[in-house]
């Protein structure tokens, strides 16, 4: 964790002087912890950070992406700050406390950014040095600086000297030692979020491996059915030796509360019910396997790394949400893929008549539609890339072998009261798919592919 030594930060805030004069423009939190001051002339972030292994009050390279709403403590400081002038930024003590003086329509205001390694800290003054507002109110009443006080420093700690994280031949540009820190924090934050990303992965598949080992297990305790059928007809070559009570028959085990019948009768379901378990179990295991590699090799990122920051000025801009994703097959057809329950259902009420539909035979998964022309057949190589997909975002993703059902989409109906992306398939038919990894890397590679 890099914190930057006195020395540095002295630096950077004597480069902030060049701020003097210039206009806050307009405040974004960028996180619970860190707020982006846009100046102008010339709209120059300053990021003020006062989280754990983050903080600092530099100029950035770049700015943030911001939300769309701003937090309560934002708005406040926005009311106070937004529009004022910067009067210079200046370090308090002998401690890592930076104050950012604005002149306001109100009048001076104060932001005190306490950048300490733990429980860092923002307060706004008024021009009296009396505590106005705080980002922690915890950590402003354990300092003695609850709203409403007059500001004190905290006790003076003892800071050894720390050798400088700047380069010796910074180049002579504006905000060298800033940007210089700043790309150090960043590259820091980016290691972090690599282990922090890596520690998931790794959990995700430790939590999948106990997963595949129940299965396993589960599998290993599904009786033979071959063996199953052959005891019961032993017992029907022998039905006339067999009474009630026996418990044993040949090394048969039989229940002695029921009749010879009934004991042969439950030999034949225990057979037929083995027979429909093993190969749900043995494709719940391939598909494990598969998310397992894929964790392993990269190709899927886990949850927390998929989060992806919740309104963003950047989002917002982005076209309406499509309830597919879309492909492009080796014929340089389009393919469409479902995202899900009322997604899948949206997809296929918008598809054409003669559209091709695909799903995995009787599993959950997404719906697939290939846009056909009235006549035309579906070529091979698209119908193998559609239900390769079709595999890829199902319950039996990572399978070597699924089976996939397709057919024109007028032969799709959804039944009355049926839940999000159930469909019955009328004259469908049945594709015994074999998976190849090649083709599922082609086809992803192709993402995002449109008209």
């Amino acid at each position: 964790m890099i914190r930057p030594p006195l020395c540095d930060l002295r630096r950077a805030v004597e480069e902030q002087r060049e701020l003097r004069g210039r206009r806050i423009d307009n405040i974004f939190q960028t996180s619970p912890t860190a707020f982006l001051f846009r100046l102008v002339p010339g709209k120059i972030p300053l990021v003020i950070d006062v989280g754990t292994g983050a903080a600092r009050v530099l100029v950035a390279g770049r700015a943030p992406a911001v939300p769309s709403r701003p937090p309560v403590f934002c708005t406040l400081l926005r009311n106070e700050l937004r529009k004022g002038r910067l009067l210079g930024t200046l370090l308090l003590g002998t401690d890592r406390i930076v104050a950012v003086d604005v002149q306001t329509h109100g009048g001076p205001r104060r932001l005190v950014a306490e950048i300490f390694m733990r429980r860092g800290n923002l307060l706004l003054l008024d021009e009296h040095g009396t505590v106005l507002r705080v980002l922690d109110g915890d950590a402003a009443a354990h300092r003695g600086n609850r709203v409403g006080d007059p500001y004190r420093l905290p006790p003076t700690p003892d800071i050894p000297d720390e050798p400088s994280l700047l380069p010796a031949d910074l180049p002579a540009e504006p905000f060298a030692a800033n940007l210089a820190l700043d790309a150090l924090l960043e590259q820091e934050a980016g290691k972090r979020q690599q282990e922090t990303a890596d520690r998931d992965r790794a959990r995700a598949v430790a939590r999948l491996r106990k997963k595949r080992k129940a299965l396993v297990r589960e599998l290993e305790a599904v009786p033979d059915p071959d063996a199953l059928r052959a005891q019961g007809n032993r017992l029907l070559e022998h039905f006339g030796a067999i009474r009630r009570g026996l418990a044993d028959f040949r090394g048969i085990p039989l229940d002695p509360a029921k009749s010879p019948q009934e004991n042969v009768d439950l030999l034949f379901r225990r057979a037929r019910k083995a027979e429909r378990a093993r190969p749900i179990l043995e494709a719940r295991v391939g598909a494990l396997e598969g998310r397992i590699e894929d964790f392993e090799q990269g190709r899927e990122d886990p949850p927390h790394a998929r989060r992806k920051p919740s309104g963003s000025r950047r989002a917002a801009r982005q076209p309406t949400r499509l309830p597919y994703r879309s492909f492009r097959s080796a014929d340089g057809l389009q393919i469409l893929v479902g995202r899900g329950g009322a997604d899948n259902d949206e997809l296929t009420r918008r598809a054409g008549p003669h559209d091709l539909f695909l799903h995995v035979n009787a599993t959950p998964g997404a719906h697939v539609i290939v846009p056909l022309p009235k006549g035309r057949p579906v070529p091979q190589e698209t119908l193998l890339d559609a239900a390769t997909l079709a595999l890829h975002y199902s319950k039996l993703k990572g399978a070597r072998r699924a089976e996939i059902v397709y057919a024109p989409r007028k032969h799709v109906r959804k039944p009355r009261k049926a839940p999000p992306g159930l469909v019955h398939v009328d004259r469908g038919t049945t594709l015994a798919l074999r998976f190849e990894a090649a083709r599922l890397e082609r086809l992803l590679q192709t993402a995002g592919s449109q008209e």
